[in-house]
């Protein structure tokens, strides 16, 4: 009988967010993921390979459940964004371990002596909650891949240039695609709308309340991004961010295509054209080449007309990784060192037309959350620095193919290569890892999975498109196979995964701010009006009985509380009642069907894990799986078109883990933390609510 000893001395917690169980399945059923399907056959899993997923089903509360094994009432994460009670108008970054109510399991496993990596895990992890020398902490500071929100230094976009344009411009998010882009500049955006949402004003209080949020996260130099951390986003009736990533318009650098002219060497039968960087304050001299027929095929880019040698030379339709480059550091005056991915998409055999895409610069020194500093020196000297991602969308189907999909299997590459070395070369015993890669890809185009009316392609291209993400993480499992025959033990699991909904969005639930379509609809929530009657993006608090902020959360406009409240307390019972009964009778306007699934009052959401003394609205509701985003504001069970759904995968296997063995019961999320301590012998976080997956297990507990 297992007492306190382990069945294991090694763990790789193998997290990737929002990895679907059910396309996963039927993926290995197709044979198009070998990696995975070698993995099951190894160990155990449900037949539909489902974990039973809490709520929200967004990532830093979920990471944070599964570091810690407790429901998000307890551990204090209650979403993407934390909410500050009285505070209606502001959310902060919910991601940081200083917004954590529960012990985290690294801690745990470092102090019982085990050399412990934490890989960039969004949830609780950073900055470290522990000075253990076991404990090795690796930016937790966003979603994403590792580096996308700390060394992020400039945006991603498209250069082209063309015969057809006549100056030289940087057009700020100009574009929604360049997919059929001829090169005349009247086709980009002059007065582009970046974003779905406007700004709330700007308040006194919120520059006093964000001083007071960073202070505790200045550790190893790190400082939170304000735009990043600090929401004070209000999103207007008929907009959503996450609805409108797909319609993201993304900068493009224009540029006319020249005769060299002040060039120290330019060779013959080169053409000229400039490239802008930096969002348009910085620019390249670049040179398109031909080859021995004539033929313009290549690009040279340049730091200045003088230089001898080019900084790279682009093939076409060639991927090229690494390509080194400096910006402005901060306000210094110096310059900063970066990386860039780059791929030459087109380019006219006359040298009329080209078009690249360009990776955002990831800064290539910046070590400011690697915890200790010598693991970002090491990993940089073996593998380079950080994979510089993005997330262009738009319905580009060369830029999510060639481009998107292609940087997330670099960045697993290197990511599992720096995995490796730390536990082959380091002595690593015990890895909490997160790759973000089918979540981010995903998002760019999750709501084309079906035909709609403005879908740039026939669904079946991103279909294919959907697949390839997951071979790519296929080819990443695959990586760490080799451990089960070196005595690990391997959970595989996701935090949610991503639906295709059947239907149209509506607006409310969208995680990025406050959403003010269905509750102004409603009479709850009431906006200011210009001297034309227009709705400004500013709340009129004075008549604003409730708010709805975040994925899943009301909040009633209370007296006493809330900084503006209105409502008396003797009242608020019977107006969630009200809110509630009108969230149930609320329809789509073109099926009838209500969008609201499930709506609580805060004490009966604590059946479901929500409604601490935290964060939590007073009233939780949940959409409907026709109507969701792709995920936050649905339950975890959701599903929704082509073989997709919200719920999260589980699967283990290795020492300690039954083989070929088929579970009937479900895990949970806050079953992942007991599991990994009882196969490594080491306590169970204390404010744990999950259990040790007894089923799996080699030995009786």
């Amino acid at each position: 009988m297992l007492r306190n000893k382990g069945l294991s001395e090694k763990v790789l917690l193998l997290g990737i967010d929002g990895m679907d169980p059910r396309f996963s399945r039927k993926m290995v059923d197709e044979g198009k993921m070998p990696n995975l399907q070698k993995f099951l056959k190894k160990g155990a899993a449900r037949k539909d390979l489902r974990l039973l997923g809490a709520v929200p089903t967004i990532t830093p509360p979920m990471w944070t459940t599964l570091a810690t094994g407790a429901y998000p009432m307890t551990h204090g994460i209650e979403d993407f964004n934390i909410n500050l009670k009285g505070e209606l108008e502001v959310n902060f970054g919910g991601i940081y371990s200083t917004n954590c109510h529960a012990e985290q399991l690294w801690n745990i496993t470092a102090e019982a002596g085990k050399k412990t990596l934490v890989w960039h895990w969004p949830g609780a992890s950073w900055p470290p909650s522990s000075d253990n020398p076991n404990l090795m902490v690796v930016d937790g500071t966003s979603p994403g891949a590792l580096g996308f929100c700390y060394a992020s230094r400039d945006t991603e976009y498209i250069a082209c240039a063309s015969t057809k344009a006549t100056e030289a411009k940087f057009y700020l998010y100009g574009s929604r695609s360049t997919e059929h882009f001829s090169g005349d500049a009247a086709e980009l955006s002059e007065t582009p709308i970046p974003f779905a949402y406007t700004d709330i004003p700007k308040k006194d209080y919120f520059d006093e309340l964000w001083n007071q949020f960073k202070e505790g996260l200045a550790v190893n130099g790190y400082q939170p991004k304000k735009y990043m951390d600090m929401r004070t986003a209000m999103l207007m009736p008929g907009h959503a961010v996450q609805n409108g990533l797909k319609k993201w318009q993304f900068s493009v650098s224009l540029s006319p295509v020249t005769e060299p002219e002040g060039w120290a060497n330019a060779p013959q039968d080169a053409k000229e054209f400039t490239l802008f960087q930096f969002y348009g304050h910085m620019s390249k001299p670049c040179l398109m080449l031909s080859n021995e027929q004539g033929h313009y095929d290549r690009v040279a880019i340049y730091s200045d007309k003088q230089s001898a040698e080019p900084i790279v030379i682009l093939e076409h339709d060639v991927y090229t990784t690494n390509v080194p480059d400096v910006v402005p550091k901060g306000n210094t005056g110096e310059l900063e060192n970066v990386v860039r991915n780059m791929r030459l998409l087109d380019i006219a055999a006359d040298g009329s037309f080209v078009r690249i895409w360009i990776s955002n610069a990831f800064s290539a020194d910046d070590n400011c959350v690697w915890y200790p500093h010598w693991i970002f020196d090491k990993i940089k000297e073996r593998f380079g620095p950080p994979v510089p991602t993005g997330q262009i969308s738009g319905g580009d189907m060369a830029v999510l193919r060639k481009c998107n999909i292609e940087q997330w299997r670099q960045a697993a590459k290197w990511q599992a290569d720096a995995i490796n070395y730390m536990i082959h070369e380091e002595d690593t015993e015990v890895v909490f890892s997160h790759f973000h890669g089918p979540d981010l890809s995903g998002h760019c185009y999750m709501p084309y999975l079906k035909n709609r009316e403005d879908s740039p392609h026939p669904e079946e291209d991103f279909y294919q498109l959907h697949e390839e993400t997951y071979r790519m993480t296929d080819e990443y499992i695959g990586e760490f196979l080799p451990l089960l025959d070196e005595g690990w033990s391997i959970l595989i699991f996701s935090d949610h995964s991503l639906v295709c909904r059947e239907g149209d969005s509506h607006d409310i639930g969208d995680n990025y701010g406050i959403n003010t379509g269905v509750m102004q609809e409603l009479g709850y929530t009431v906006l200011k009006k210009d001297d034309a009657g227009n709705l400004l993006p500013e709340i009129d608090w004075a008549h604003t009985r409730a708010v709805q902020q975040r994925s899943n959360s009301i909040f009633i406009n209370l007296k006493g509380r809330d900084r503006f409240g209105i409502v008396d307390p003797a009242d608020k019972y019977a107006l969630e009642e009200q809110i509630i009964t009108d969230l149930y009778r609320y329809t789509d306007a073109k099926t009838g069907h209500r969008i609201v699934s499930l709506a609580l009052h805060q004490k009966d959401a604590n059946l479901l894990g929500l409604g601490g003394d935290y964060t939590s609205g007073d009233i939780i509701f949940f959409i409907h799986d026709d109507y969701v985003f792709d995920h936050g504001e649905a339950l975890s069970t959701a599903t929704g078109h082509a073989d997709t759904s919200v719920g999260p995968i589980f699967a283990a296997a290795g020492t300690g883990i039954k083989e070929g063995f088929e579970m009937t019961l479900f895990p949970r999320e806050v079953d992942i933390a007991p599991t990994a301590a009882v196969l490594l012998g080491v306590r169970i976080p204390a404010q744990c609510e999950g259990a040790p997956i007894y089923t799996i297990l080699s030995e009786e507990l």
